[in-house]
């Protein structure tokens, strides 16, 4: 009788008040918590929507105005930092429901593990990991439209429209560089300047970054630009060897980065541009001496490129300060990560597929997206191969 009275009526009571417990947190206190998070979600959504309303006006003008393109930029990484917390608040709630499904039984043990970290969110349900990041994410957005966006929309009204070409996906994989539009818009412009009087006879522009950012690709675009295209008579490419080769002697095969032999091959070409207007690319440009690019630009030698633009691309932030006479340097950094994860899901979840149907696919995807250092290429090749294991009996 007294065991029975210590050890089993104890036991019993245990068993169905940790029951009670963990039906009362199922259907009672996790509702609210339920409903603050979709309430933030809804304040993001639509925050969402108007900023996206917005980037794309913005985008679909020829906007000249740095200032307004400094805004722009900034909306758009909002943007895409916005919609990285809903997708994390979208595949968190994924993975909490099949985790409920799985272990919707041992949920009755007042023991579980599972039914111990319920007990803490139920504890501090208000403190919500999930919700917060909603909450935090709306007034990210909230403060970035109200210091962005006074004024915003009716100044990029008053630049004209692009021609318009209609595109079938939102990377504008076909004519634009993704996450790049601010900087394409930069080069563009200074492409479309008139050549003013006073300042150096050469009018050049450099494209600083490191390896595989994308520096080539976004002067490609750039020189493709309906805008551009027509402009010039001519666009000719020249790699390294190309000028060097042409710097140097007609029997040397060796030349040093910091060699003469670049500068002087650039004076040549630039020296044999004669008739209508040109545009030279100069690809992973080689340092130059500063002093003598300066002579160069403002000699009466380098007249012949007065009717011609030059582009530089580099990896030396120095060298690009150097060579740039006509603006500042075109800067490109790596991509954000939010930004990077809505390309790199593009081509892993193509397609149609959504990734919050496959909540360890995408959970394994953002892993490697963190780990990747965001170049495009990357992107395309580990997220498509990514993309075609999506059946894989693992995910």
């Amino acid at each position: 009788m007294d065991f029975a009275k210590e050890v089993v009526v104890p036991a019993a009571l245990s068993e169905i008040l940790g029951r009670v417990f963990s039906f009362l947190i199922d259907n009672f206190r996790l509702r609210p918590a339920g409903g603050a998070r979709d309430v933030h979600r809804q304040r993001l959504e639509r925050l969402l929507r108007n900023i996206g309303a917005m980037v794309e006006e913005a985008e679909g003008r020829h906007i000249t105005n740095h200032q307004l393109l400094c805004h722009l930029k900034a909306l758009t990484e909002g943007m895409y930092r916005g919609r990285f917390a809903l997708e994390a608040a979208d595949l968190d709630d994924a993975a909490t429901d099949d985790d409920g499904r799985r272990h919707s039984l041992a949920l009755r043990s007042p023991f579980n593990k599972a039914k111990r970290s319920r007990v803490a969110s139920f504890l501090r349900s208000d403190d919500d990991v999930g919700t917060r990041k909603l909450a935090a994410a709306n007034d990210e957005l909230e403060s970035l439209t109200h210091d962005c966006t006074r004024g915003f929309v009716l100044l990029v009204q008053g630049y004209p429209r692009k021609v318009h070409r209609p595109v079938t996906t939102t990377l504008y994989m076909d004519r634009c560089v993704f996450g790049r539009h601010v900087e394409k818009e930069r080069i563009v412009d200074f492409l479309l300047q008139q050549r003013s009087r006073p300042g150096p006879c050469l009018s050049v522009l450099a494209v600083v970054g490191a390896k595989k950012v994308g520096k080539t690709t976004l002067v490609r675009h750039a020189c493709d630009d309906e805008r551009v295209f027509g402009r010039f008579a001519r666009v000719e490419w020249f790699e390294t060897q190309d000028v060097v080769k042409a710097g140097g002697q007609p029997d040397q095969t060796v030349w040093a980065s910091d060699g003469p032999e670049y500068l002087a091959g650039v004076r040549r070409i630039i020296g044999k541009t004669r008739g209508g207007r040109s545009l030279l690319v100069f690809e992973d440009a080689w340092p130059v001496d500063a002093s003598a690019w300066r002579e160069l630009a403002y000699s009466a030698s380098a007249a012949g490129g007065s009717n011609c633009k030059l582009l530089f691309t580099c990896r030396d932030e120095d060298l690009a300060w150097d060579v740039s006479t006509a603006a500042e340097p075109v800067l490109l950094g790596k991509p954000p990560l939010e930004e990077y994860w809505y390309y790199f899901k593009a081509f892993a979840f193509g397609g149609g597929a959504d990734p919050r149907e496959h909540p360890r696919a995408a959970a394994v995807a953002r892993e490697i997206c963190e780990r990747l250092e965001r170049t495009y290429l990357d992107a395309r090749v580990i997220g498509a191969l990514l993309g075609a294991n999506l059946g894989d009996a693992r995910f």
